[in-house]
């Protein structure tokens, strides 16, 4: 498992760019989203956000938790081991501690009217007027980036890509989740930030050991308010990682700008000054088209040409009333597997083995012999003698 580098707002690139007045239009100063970009910023130590994410428990509010027992106490929202030293916490104190929501703001809608899902035929609605029809994979969901037609659009994608929706790889790709937090980034819808930051932590532990881990930089400022200063710490070994920021080396290796007589500027597909397309108001929700697949015809039931079934005879007296499985002999079918047969002789070896070292213990010891149990017949030669018992048996009940 690889802990992943942080991704920041480049405010120098989009003063380069002339870019500056419109991010700010989505990404106020001093608003939740701009703490959330300017605090990916941050140092990531990975001691922590390996004990974070590893102790890491999300119980939203109002949902339904499951009590052990009667009477025991309510779990709480949220719960952290940090620096050896257990925490929990409600979900709005968890909201400023990590940096994200100011104490004051708690109170207001800023944080009480966050959303925390979009359904999911307004994302893709939403997804058509940014980036056009029929490029999103409703089997896979997910889009292309690529398709976003404005640049800006796909650079705060990425950013989102790199913090409350972080990943290591698949960047290319827009998923559900980047979409609910691109469509509240852009329409200007209030965001349930500290729900979705949670939510991420405890997804955590579900990631493959082949992907990263992201969220250090939340981490970092969390332990900063519990008064820890990380990079005093002689506990933490290894050396902080640290963040970047999308600046000009980043836009042109995306691809999106390009040199013009007034500077660099974010190119349109045709390689012209890209010119800005406002959002539409109001859209419309986009469903699936139904897979013929999926249909499954209604029938009448199949006519029973055949009649009624024949009633079939008794089994023979004393048949085998079950299915054989493998057993030892020379009957037909009774021939073992190699993988078992490999298995049955490595246990009888240490069968074996275990016996002469009991026995060369008692002799050592001057103990007399255990007498070793009886060697039992075959088994086709063991079915006759049980047949004689259950006829004795017989006998004797009558």
């Amino acid at each position: 498992m690889h802990v992943g580098s942080h991704a920041s707002i480049d405010w120098d690139a989009m003063e380069e760019i002339a870019e500056t007045p419109r991010v700010r239009r989505f990404i106020p100063i001093d608003s939740p989203w701009h703490r959330l970009f300017d605090l990916a910023h941050t140092p990531t130590y990975r001691e922590l956000l390996v004990e974070f994410i590893s102790s890491f428990t999300f119980h939203p509010p109002g949902e339904p938790v499951p009590i052990p027992y009667p009477g025991a106490p309510h779990p709480p929202e949220v719960s952290f081991r940090l620096a050896g030293v257990q925490r929990s916490m409600t979900l709005a104190e968890f909201a400023v501690r990590c940096g994200l929501y100011m104490q004051e703001e708690i109170e207001t809608e800023i944080y009480t009217a966050g959303l925390v899902v979009v359904e999911k035929p307004t994302l893709v609605g939403f997804w058509q007027v940014i980036a056009g029809e029929n490029h999103w994979e409703h089997e896979k969901s997910k889009g292309r980036v690529s398709f976003v037609r404005d640049p800006l659009y796909r650079y705060l994608h990425h950013l989102l890509a790199t913090s409350i929706s972080a990943r290591g790889y698949s960047r290319e790709w827009c998923t559900t989740t980047d979409l609910f937090f691109l469509y509240c980034l852009l329409y200007r819808r209030p965001c349930a930030l500290a729900h979705g930051l949670a939510q991420y932590f405890a997804s955590g532990h579900h990631r493959q050991e082949r992907g990263f881990l992201y969220g250090g930089a939340y981490v970092t400022v969390i332990a900063r308010s519990f008064g820890l200063v990380p990079h005093q710490d002689p506990h933490l070994r290894t050396p902080a990682i640290m963040p970047m920021r999308m600046g000009m080396q980043s836009l042109w290796g995306m691809r999106v700008i390009k040199r013009f007589p007034v500077g660099p500027r974010f190119k349109n597909p045709n390689g012209g000054v890209w010119t800005e397309q406002p959002l539409p108001e109001h859209f419309e929700d986009v469903y699936p088209s139904a897979d013929p697949a999926d249909v499954v015809p209604v029938e009448d039931p199949p006519e029973d040409l055949d009649g009624p079934a024949v009633p079939q005879p008794p089994p023979p007296a004393g048949a085998p009333q079950f299915p054989r499985h493998v057993i030892r002999g020379h009957a037909p079918g009774a021939a073992l597997h190699p993988d078992v047969r490999a298995e049955l002789d490595r246990l009888n070896d240490l069968v074996g083995w275990l016996v002469r070292a009991e026995q060369d213990r008692r002799e050592r010891e001057g103990l007399p012999p255990i007498p070793l149990p009886p060697v039992r017949a075959p088994h086709q030669q063991q079915q006759p003698q049980q047949q004689q018992h259950q006829d004795s048996d017989s006998d004797l009940d009558a």
